[in-house]
């Protein structure tokens, strides 16, 4: 159990990282990137965010083309008796850090649920009215204050009460707005990148990227929307989402058309001219491609491993020092044998030497076989290692030469 928790966190630590890069490069090269590629273009670079995600859960997936076959170095490793106290401090901490995590999944997903039962109780109790502008059924509600969009299976426009006072001009732009979002799949887009927010909840960057993300989800639509307007409509259709963004609450899931957080920039986006719509932003495309393939290039060079070199775990045990052999002030070693299935697991694992005898043979092998190493196609076979169990460390200021009869 605290092995798979390791491997966990060890694998959030790196998609972390990954993550953190790509967001903040998104974030700080809006500005430049909305004004030369276009609130559409801008909005889909997003797509690399689940793009590199899956590409990386890919390559942890695949196995390395190039793998050592055969491994005649053997490794060492020193097992100190204090480390018996810190190892069970260390499982204690991965597994607190782990409980941490998943609760913080457990609240993420709780607010989501509250919200879809309270969305899905608003759309009960509203009332179905015709518009001619819709293409999907459309509602009116007293407690909505602004235009919306749920129901990701089936899909439905939630007005205010007062819609019917716009004019025909503004009440087509409104609705053409919404059904963009449902046209464009902006309510799958929703829970995908909640869904990503849930699993990275404790990085406060995620939570900037996806706010930026529903931001840049609106510039688009308005973009679409008003691409065909005269100035005088532009104006008018300023005009509403003035109106409805003094009152307008956030959805973690459905679209919300008066969004005060960036109301200044989408109006001043009206005053500039759009670039093109793209369904796949290319550039966005090339830089997670490249990136992964970076990674995979990484993966391939780690695994290209010389025959006769040693090879490293990635998930490393710590043996528990034997009580009787701290109280008897007994050190010794374990030389082992075993072989790497090329799912990285160890397996045959048998003594070659010990010394004290029997002391410390057990303690070894338990640890060993769970070790994780790399995973390959064919795995590696022959593969040593030799524990040193130490009571105390070697003093740092001697000088140590190791002697072999080879």
């Amino acid at each position: 159990m605290a092995k798979g928790k390791q491997v966990m966190m060890l694998w959030m630590a790196q998609q972390t990282l990954l993550l953190s890069l790509i967001c903040v490069g998104l974030l700080i090269c809006h500005k430049p990137l909305q004004k030369y590629l276009g609130s559409h273009q801008t909005y889909h670079l997003w797509l690399a965010v689940p793009i590199l995600l899956l590409s990386s859960a890919i390559i942890a997936a695949m196995p390395n083309l190039f793998a050592a076959v055969q491994s005649q170095q053997i490794a060492h490793y020193s097992v100190l008796a204090s480390k018996v106290i810190q190892a069970k401090n260390t499982t204690n901490y991965v597994l607190f850090v782990s409980y941490v995590w998943l609760g913080g999944i457990a609240i993420m997903l709780m607010l989501l649920v509250l919200q879809l039962v309270s969305i899905k109780a608003l759309a009960r109790s509203a009332t179905k009215v015709s518009n001619p502008f819709s293409r999907l059924a459309t509602y009116v509600h007293p407690k909505v204050q602004s235009p919306m969009l749920i129901g990701i299976v089936n899909p439905k426009i939630i007005l205010p009460v007062n819609f019917n006072q716009l004019n025909a001009q503004e009440q087509q732009a409104i609705i053409s707005h919404e059904q963009y979002h449902h046209q464009r799949g902006d309510l799958q887009c929703n829970l995908l990148a909640y869904g990503v927010l849930c699993l990275f909840w404790f990085n406060p960057i995620c939570w900037l990227a996806y706010r930026r993300f529903r931001d840049d989800q609106e510039l688009a639509c308005d973009a679409y929307v008003t691409q065909s307007l005269n100035k005088q409509q532009k104006i008018s259709y300023s005009q509403v989402l003035l109106a409805y963004s003094q009152q307008a609450q956030h959805g973690l899931l459905h679209t919300h058309y008066g969004n005060k957080n960036i109301l200044k920039e989408r109006i001043m986006q009206m005053k500039t001219q759009q670039k093109g719509q793209s369904s796949i932003a290319v550039i966005g495309l090339i830089m997670v491609l490249g990136l992964c393939g970076l990674m995979l290039n990484q993966q391939v060079q780690a695994g290209g491993v010389d025959k006769q070199s040693v090879v490293y775990p990635t998930v490393r045990i710590e043996p528990k020092y034997p009580a009787e052999a701290i109280e008897a002030n007994q050190n010794g070693f374990v030389q082992l044998k075993f072989d790497i299935t090329p799912s990285g697991a160890v397996t045959n694992v048998s003594v070659i030497k010990s010394s004290p005898e029997k002391v410390f043979d057990a303690v070894a092998i338990t640890a060993l076989k769970q070790w994780q190493y790399q995973s390959s196609v064919k795995g590696v076979q022959g593969s040593k290692v030799q524990l040193d169990f130490e009571i105390e460390a070697p003093a740092t200021d001697v000088e140590r030469i190791k002697v072999t009869s080879k």
